[in-house]
C-alpha cells in the first residue's frame, strides 16, 4: 500500500482546519493509504483510499463513510471528520472509491444517448456496483480494518443518483445516505417514478437520508416547476423527489437543504458538512453538558439522559454502546469535590456500575466515593466486590487501610 502524503499547507487549503493528522518519519502529514481489491462482480481491480481514525482503540470498531466521486471528495470529508468527530458524528473510517466508469457504476438504467447527444451506452450498472459494495468491498474492509457494520454513503451528481437508488431500492445496505445535488433527471426521472411507490413502504426504520439541492441557473423554485427546458431539469427533478419525501415524512427519517446561491459544483463542501451532521443528528448528546450547571438540574435530569441516549445508540449501531468510563467517573467526583453534591455524584458513578458491571474499577470508584462521604461500611463492601471480580490490587490496598 502506498502512502497518500500532503504537506501541511495543502492540508490547510483543502480543509481550512487546524486539525492534526498523523506525521510519518519524513515529517509529512499522512491522511490515508491506498488499497485495492479485485471485484469478481465488476470483473476488474478497484482502488480505494482509506482514512483511519488517528487513535485507534484496541478492539474497537469504527463506522465507515463511503465516499463516491473519489479521490476528489476524499480530502474534504477527512478534514470535516476532524472537526465533527466524537461530538457531532462518531469517529469513522473514510473509504474513497476511485472511479473507472462512473456512468456505468452510478446509473440504475441503461440509456444509449445522454444529454446533448453524448454516448452513455455503458450506463445501467448500479445494481452491479451496489453488489460489489455490499458483497465484496464491505467484507474486505471488515476483515482488514477495524470496520463496523454501521455505514454512510455519500455521493454527488451521478454519485448522488446512486445514493438515492440504493436508499430507495435497498435501504438495508447502508444506514445513512447523503445525496448532494443528485442527477435524478437521469432516464426521464425513472428513479423518481419508482420512488413514489417504493417509499410508501415501511422498511426505512432507522435509516437517515439527507438531500442537498443546488440552484445552478438562479431560477425561482416556483417557476422552475412549470418549465421544461433541459438546463433546469436537474433542479426540477430534485424538487419532485423532495415532494415525495415530504409526502412520506411520517415514516421516513429524511432532511433536505436548499442552496439557492450555490451551483452544481459549489454545493459539494457545504452539502457534505451539513449532510454529515444531519444524517447523524441522532448521535449528538447535548444533555451531557448539563454537568456545567448541575444545580439547575435534578440528579435524574443529569444522569437519566445517559441511559436513554446510549440505549438509542445501541439500537442504531446494532451492538452495545456505552459512555466512556472515565467521563462518567470524572463527572462523579467533579460533583463531589467541586460542587459538594454527593447525591448527584453517586448518580454519575452509578452509570459506570450499570454499563461496566464486570469491571472492578467501577466498584473501586464507588468505594472511594463512600470513603470520601465517611460511609466506611459501604466503602468496604465496594472494595470487596472489586477484589472478588479480579483481585484488584488498588482495592486491596484501600481495604487494608480502612480496616487496620
Amino acid at each position: 500500500m502506498k502512502n497518500i502524503s500532503l504537506l501541511l499547507v495543502l492540508i490547510s487549503i483543502h480543509f481550512q482546519s487546524n486539525a492534526q493528522f498523523c506525521k510519518n518519519e519524513k515529517n509529512e502529514i499522512v491522511i490515508g493509504i491506498t488499497d485495492s481489491l479485485y471485484s469478481h462482480v465488476l470483473k476488474e481491480q478497484r482502488d480505494i483510499w482509506v482514512h483511519l481514525p488517528e487513535e485507534i482503540e484496541e478492539g474497537k470498531k469504527y463506522p465507515i463513510i463511503y465516499v463516491l466521486n473519489s479521490p476528489r471528495h476524499f480530502y474534504p470529508v477527512t478534514g470535516m471528520l476532524k472537526l465533527l468527530e466524537d461530538f457531532d458524528i462518531p469517529k469513522s473510517i473514510v473509504v474513497g472509491i476511485t472511479n473507472t466508469d462512473s456512468t456505468r457504476d452510478f446509473t440504475p438504467t441503461n440509456v444509449l444517448v445522454g444529454r446533448q447527444g453524448h454516448s452513455v451506452e455503458t450506463s445501467g450498472g448500479a445494481s452491479n456496483f451496489l453488489e460489489f459494495m455490499q458483497c465484496e468491498l464491505a467484507p474486505y474492509l471488515e476483515n482488514k480494518y477495524p470496520a463496523d457494520k454501521m455505514s454512510t454513503i455519500l455521493g454527488h451528481s451521478l454519485g448522488g443518483l446512486f445514493t438515492i437508488y440504493a436508499y430507495v431500492n435497498h435501504p438495508d445496505v447502508f444506514d445513512n445516505y447523503l445525496a448532494i445535488d443528485p442527477s435524478l433527471w437521469w432516464d426521464k426521472e425513472n428513479l423518481i417514478k419508482k420512488s413514489k411507490k417504493l417509499l410508501k413502504k415501511d422498511n426505512y426504520q432507522n435509516k437517515s437520508l439527507h438531500l442537498a439541492v443546488a440552484n445552478s441557473y438562479n431560477v425561482d423554485t416556483v417557476k422552475v416547476r412549470r418549465m421544461d427546458d433541459e438546463p433546469t431539469e436537474g433542479l426540477r427533478a430534485n424538487l419532485k423527489f423532495h415532494d415525495i419525501l415530504v409526502e412520506n415524512q411520517n415514516h421516513l427519517e429524511t432532511s433536505w437543504k436548499y442552496y439557492p446561491e450555490e451551483d452544481h459544483g459549489g454545493i459539494v463542501t457545504l452539502g457534505m458538512y451539513n449532510g454529515l451532521r444531519s444524517v447523524y443528528k441522532w448521535y449528538k448528546f447535548k444533555e451531557r453538558w448539563r454537568f456545567n450547571t448541575p444545580k439547575r438540574y435534578s440528579k435524574e435530569e443529569l444522569t437519566q439522559p445517559f441511559y436513554t441516549h446510549f440505549n438509542k445508540l445501541s439500537i442504531r449501531f446494532k451492538r452495545d454502546m456505552k459512555p466512556k468510563w472515565e467521563f462518567a467517573n470524572d463527572l462523579g467526583f467533579f460533583m463531589l469535590d467541586v460542587h459538594d453534591l454527593p447525591k448527584k455524584a453517586k448518580a454519575y458513578l452509578d452509570i459506570n456500575l450499570h454499563f461496566y458491571p464486570g469491571e472492578s474499577r467501577s466498584y473501586v470508584a464507588m468505594g472511594d466515593f463512600y470513603s470520601k462521604t465517611k460511609e466506611k461500611k459501604k466503602a468496604i463492601e465496594q472494595y470487596q466486590k472489586a477484589i472478588e471480580i479480579d483481585g484488584n490490587k488498588d482495592a486491596k490496598k484501600k481495604l487494608k487501610k480502612l480496616t487496620k
